[in-house]
């Protein structure tokens, strides 16, 4: 009797350890789709205050709500939440990654959907982004979200009343600049230590600065007081400078024009370095990334490609071009200060034939790298390794040239502990092993976005009927919503 009892629990035993490898082991199984319904709803609040003057600023009270109760959510729908715009580019939903409850964020509409990128503080607390229009301009501001759950809160007009009044009276150019000013990309940049985000707004008279927003601190902190319009601000990685770019307004008063980047030392604006005046070829620099915490890297974009591929030593403010030519892509190994250059045909660089070519001594020079036409340059911070995409597939390569090609892949995500790797693109999504080893097939359809969930066990794909979210274990497709928006693949951020 004895014996056959304990036949009986090994045998029980057996079952409940194979139970528990299903469900607890993170291994793909072949997946079949199934949709859920897809949340239709809006709620779009018109949210409106008024800022106060002064280098100082309060931010403004909650917005009012109007005609709209807000849901308190449930123990399963706490976040995170995917945060991302509607297809429309206007408004913006939250996703709650446990849930899967699917919230319309109520908010004015979206200056430029892709704030929320810059916007995300390092902790994924709370998101900064612009919302409003010229056609309403009181609740043109920028908005602090922290919660799905409540309206996002105006932390502060972009214009000042006078400059509203001046815009809406068509009294002056000086008030338009300043409104095309506080438009510009890029508008919102974080400190390395999520304690302060800087912005451009016209607050205290007819042109664009930077202010200084502490979360918890009272008021908004001025940093510069120039004629010029001041936009675009970018941390340095140590926090002892902000660049920006500027329009000088006053000299060209016709046309929207760079006159100068520049850099503003921290914490309190007190020294200003003027690193150089781009070419007359766009309306932007295009920051690339910081080689050091010293160096930043930048490009002036043309029609036929980016020029001036330049190195600014923000503290001494002498910059140098460092590569001969137009060029597609650049990309930065911050972790050694090592940079990479796509050069396609279409470029007509007369120096240099398509390929990709690599520097290992901070830009001083560059050698050919890899020889044909490349695309899709990016830096993996997980492998620590550059990837670019080719007629053959996606290549991985450092300094050394190329470690391994992912044969018919367009693109390559790892997962964020590094366990998984994706490849994607327009013939669908496979799943890899992270010595790529092909596992299976996620989709055929056309893929244009990964976004992984930050502790790796899901992700979604952006697929042509819409965005999916896949869990581990199973990896059954659910579709999300069709309502998304497909202008950036990095405009997905996670709120915690």
């Amino acid at each position: 009797m004895n014996s056959r009892r304990a036949l009986l629990l090994a045998a029980a035993s057996v079952l409940l350890l194979g139970l528990a490898c299903r469900y607890t082991a993170p291994t793909p199984v072949a997946w079949a789709p199934t949709a859920t319904a897809e949340q239709d709803a809006r709620t779009r609040a018109a949210l409106a205050t008024d800022s106060a003057s002064g280098a100082t600023r309060s931010p403004a009270p909650l917005p009012t709500k109007t005609n709209t109760s807000y849901p308190r959510p449930t123990a399963a729908e706490d976040g995170p939440w995917l945060i991302f715009p509607d297809a429309e580019g206007r408004h913006l939903y939250a996703l709650d990654q446990d849930s899967g409850t699917l919230i319309p964020i109520a908010l004015p509409g979206l200056t430029d959907p892709r704030d929320i990128i810059g916007g995300r503080a390092p902790d994924g607390g709370r998101v900064l982004l612009r919302a409003g229009s010229p056609e309403e301009l009181a609740e043109l501001g920028l908005y602090e979200l922290r919660s799905p759950w409540e309206p996002a809160r105006q932390l502060t007009s972009l214009l000042s009343e006078s400059l509203q009044e001046s815009v809406l009276q068509n009294d002056g150019i000086q008030a338009q600049m300043a409104l095309q000013a506080v438009q510009q990309p890029n508008p919102v940049s974080w400190s390395g230590d999520g304690t302060s985000a800087v912005f451009p707004a016209a607050l205290d008279g007819p042109s664009a600065d930077l202010y200084l927003y502490r979360p918890g601190s009272p008021g908004l902190v001025r940093l510069n007081q120039r004629f010029q319009q001041d936009f675009s601000p970018l941390w340095s990685p140590g926090q002892e400078w902000i660049v920006f770019q500027e329009v000088n307004s006053y000299a060209t008063i016709s046309e929207w024009k760079i006159s100068l980047v520049g850099a503003l030392s921290m914490p309190t604006g007190a020294i200003t370095r003027y690193l150089h005046v781009p070419r007359d070829t766009g309306n932007w620099e295009r920051y690339i990334g910081w080689i050091s915490p010293l160096y930043l890297l930048t490009c002036t974009p043309t029609e036929s490609g980016a020029v001036d591929l330049r190195l600014s030593n923000v503290s001494a403010g002498k910059p140098r071009v460092i590569f001969d030519g137009a060029f597609a892509e650049a990309a930065v190994n911050p972790q050694n200060g090592d940079i990479a250059v796509v050069v396609r045909s279409e470029n007509a660089n007369p120096r240099k034939i398509a390929g990709i070519y690599y520097s290992s001594n901070s830009g001083i020079t560059f050698s050919a790298l890899l020889a044909g036409e490349y695309k899709n340059l990016g830096f993996a911070p997980e492998s620590g390794l550059f990837t670019a995409s080719s007629a053959l597939g996606v290549v991985r390569f450092n300094r050394d040239g190329s470690v391994s090609v992912l044969a018919g892949e367009d693109r390559l995500g790892a997962a964020p502990d590094g366990s998984w790797l994706i490849g994607w693109g327009g013939n669908g999504a496979r799943l890899y092993s992270p010595q790529a080893l092909r596992l299976q097939t996620l989709t055929d359809q056309s893929v244009s976005a990964l976004i992984w969930q930050e502790n790796g066990k899901g992700f979604f794909l952006l697929e042509e009927d819409g965005l999916f979210h896949y869990q581990f274990p199973l990896l059954q497709a659910r579709l999300v919503t069709s309502d998304v928006w497909r202008g950036d693949e990095q405009a997905f951020v996670w709120l915690r």
